[in-house]
């Protein structure tokens, strides 16, 4: 349904009568929306508005003798009391089935002592569409959340949100409103009956598929929960990707969607296999189909808590070929992150002799160190590359100087003389999340004094040893002092780019005649 038919639809129903004993149905649905007033020794029903013989307390229950039924206990001079609750009726338009779904909010009335309703309509439901509200509804389909804020004239307006549940449903016209559509024949109320978790909305969903019907018909209960995955024209194999010969086992076991899936992989009707496949992932066994190993339990068995490793190891060869390397079957973990080092350090394992070494273990650490040289001196080099970058920005004085960290050394050296925990700040430094400098005093540059993190045009942290706070006034200038020279250099730099942009805007031997 395009959003055009979607309009005029909503238009259409906009003009519909509500049920004709619409107004009772509401009555009968606010029966709990009543209260016991305590007059003195006597007490009043809201409900039947009779008087009866008692002495009741305020905000507890009590059982009225008139109408039985049980009821908060109020004071009689309350002036305000609300209650609410959600109820619906079906419409049907240009063979569409529509329920409307209003809420009633029932007011005490202190002077006839009678709850006044008002019926708002907030919501729509179409099934196989949703809610159906305005452009801000959130609807998700099996708990329903419904709020919007956008005025809507003849709308009642939520500010907060609305989780729309069973709720009572008009029954009167259901029966004459389903004919002629998809949900004429539907089992609603035998599946309602033993499937009690599923609301009204959620059973109205499932119903409008077609295979609703034919499953629940066929005997397959179970499946009837996921009509929209048998929802197929043809043939029996089509539709469930099993023989018609399957289907006796199918319901003399009733079985459901796990053990579906588990007879369509194995092709197997046989329900003790069923439920020994049961405690595997799907996902393994799909794997292990491909692989070709599906029925051999033991090897299903052996590796079911390593799928990942094993699913990563069958990048780089077959299962069938990695069964028969012993070595890497007994430290399946290691044979993978051997597999992986070689690959990051670009050696092929073409060859039988690289891809299943003798000394699995040796050539996995030698791997291992040489990786590790590699990344230390990619830290190394970029950790430089930020020191060359920030280092515009040292600036001294007659005392002082302040520069970026020139090395991971640096980083752990001033991490060890601070007791901070600077060291842990690299990753960031070198990703350009934040910049780190040093500050000491002139006459001893390599005792660490004070540790600061630049970060969003603005000092962020500055410490002392030991994490002190205890700076001088004297520090703290020279701190201003080098935040306005490092904003002098960053204006100095935004000048200079101007400046190239208009020599390359006005090269006047480029120009044409």
């Amino acid at each position: 349904m395009t959003k055009e038919e979607l309009q005029k639809l909503m238009g259409k129903i906009d003009n519909k009568k509500a049920p004709k004993h619409w107004s009772s149905f509401i009555e009968k649905n606010l029966v709990d929306h009543n209260i016991i007033l305590k007059c003195g020794n006597r007490a009043f029903c809201t409900y039947c508005q009779k008087y009866f013989d008692k002495k009741v307390e305020i905000y507890k229950w009590e059982k009225c003798p008139y109408c039985n039924n049980e009821y908060f206990t109020r004071n009689s001079n309350i002036r305000n009391e609300t209650y609410k609750k959600d109820i619906a009726f079906y419409s049907k338009i240009d063979g569409t089935i529509v329920l409307r779904i209003f809420e009633v909010e029932s007011k005490y009335n202190h002077t006839t002592r009678i709850f006044d309703y008002d019926v708002q309509e907030f919501a729509r439901f179409i099934p196989n569409i949703g809610i159906i509200i305005n452009n801000s509804v959130s609807f998700y389909m099996w708990y329903q959340k419904v709020w919007h804020n956008i005025p809507i004239e003849n709308w009642h307006i939520y500010t907060g949100n609305k989780v729309i549940n069973d709720i009572p449903i008009y029954p009167y016209n259901k029966k004459m409103l389903f004919k002629n559509t998809s949900l004429q024949y539907a089992p609603i109320e035998e599946f309602k009956k033993e499937n009690h978790s599923y609301t009204n909305f959620e059973i109205m969903q499932l119903a409008t598929y077609k295979s609703f019907e034919i499953l629940w018909k066929m005997g397959l209960h179970k499946l009837a929960r996921y009509p929209k995955l048998f929802n197929k024209k043809g043939s029996f194999l089509r539709r469930f990707g099993v023989p018609k010969k399957f289907l006796n086992f199918m319901v003399q076991n009733d079985i459901d969607y796990i053990d579906y899936r588990l007879l369509k992989l194995l092709q197997i009707p046989d329900m003790k296999l069923i439920q020994k496949y049961r405690y595997f992932s799907y996902n393994y066994l799909v794997f292990m189909k491909k692989q070709g190993f599906l029925y051999n339990y033991e090897i299903v068995n052996k590796f079911h808590n390593d799928f990942y490793t094993l699913k990563n190891i069958c990048q780089y060869t077959s299962l069938k070929k990695f069964l028969n390397y012993k070595k890497g079957v007994k430290n399946i973990h290691i044979y993978l992150d051997y597999l992986e080092m070689a690959s990051k350090l670009g050696i092929s394992l073409k060859s039988k002799k690289r891809l299943f070494p003798y000394q699995l273990i040796a050539w996995h650490d030698k791997f291992a160190k040489k990786i590790k040289i590699n990344e230390d001196m990619d830290t190394e080099f970029k950790a430089y590359s930020r020191y060359l970058n920030l280092s515009k920005y040292t600036y001294e004085d007659e005392k002082y100087i302040v520069f970026p960290v020139p090395s991971v050394d640096d980083f752990k050296d001033e991490g060890k003389q601070q007791g901070n925990c600077v060291v842990t700040y690299l990753q960031s430094y070198i990703n350009n999340q934040t910049e780190i400098y040093l500050i000491r005093e002139l006459s001893n540059p390599n005792k660490s004094f004070i540790t600061l993190e630049y970060k969003n045009n603005r000092v962020v942290q500055k410490e002392l040893p030991q994490h002190s706070k205890d700076f001088t006034e004297e520090q703290l200038k020279f701190i201003d002092k080098w935040i306005g020279f490092r904003n002098f250099i960053d204006l100095k730099e935004k000048y200079k780019k101007k400046q190239e942009i208009r020599v390359i805007k006005y090269k006047f031997n480029k120009r044409v005649a």
